[in-house]
């Protein structure tokens, strides 16, 4: 499946989280990482890695859309560790 893609910053649809999700196969965290991905390309910073505020963000963004609460910061960066271990 092709990934989706932003078509503007201010405006993230239950559709486009459920996109997002459905692209990472169901992995939170690897939807949250698309989307800072997604979020930098559009705000012009296409060359640099998303860092743990702007993946918390985006994962903020993927649950507020989907009706979720908020995610942990803490929580996330622990996720992120053992991903990158």
């Amino acid at each position: 499946m092709q990934r989706p893609m932003l078509s503007d910053l201010k405006n993230f649809t239950p559709e486009q989280a459920r996109a997002y999700m459905k692209s990472a196969k169901g992995d939170e965290l690897a939807a949250a990482i698309a989307l800072a991905n997604d979020r930098n390309v559009l705000d012009g910073a296409a060359d640099s890695t998303p860092d743990d505020a702007e993946v918390h963000h985006a994962l903020f963004l993927l649950r507020r859309a989907q009706g979720l609460p908020a995610p942990s910061f803490d929580d996330l960066r622990v996720a992120l560790r053992q991903r990158a271990a």
